[in-house]
């Protein structure tokens, strides 16, 4: 016995065990689970890119780079000196700012 519907939206003859159909619907459950992966991946991406770092950790984010642990001791000491981010004196700030008025 074999059950056949009207589907209104495509207005196409289906039938219970109809193989097409079936590869219809595996092609798109396939589609759309890819696109979750796909959309998921760009989430996680643009949540490791657009994270705020704390600039006390900048010589620790430093550290763990290939390229440090490739370095020689002299090439690691101008790295982690480098990471360091310059703190600007606030007497001398000050200076400048009345000077300009």
């Amino acid at each position: 016995m074999e059950v056949s519907q009207t589907v209104a939206l495509w207005g196409a003859n289906v039938s219970v065990g109809d193989s097409s159909a079936s590869a219809t619907v595996v092609v798109i459950v396939v589609v759309l689970l890819g696109l979750a992966v796909g959309l998921g991946a760009l989430a996680v991406w643009l949540w490791r890119v657009t994270a705020v770092d704390s600039p006390s950790l900048m010589v620790l984010e430093q550290m763990s780079s290939r390229r440090y642990q490739d370095a020689n001791d002299d090439e690691r000491a101008v790295l982690r000196t480098s990471a360091i981010p310059v703190i600007a004196d606030d007497a001398e700030i000050d200076d400048e700012v009345r000077s300009e008025e």
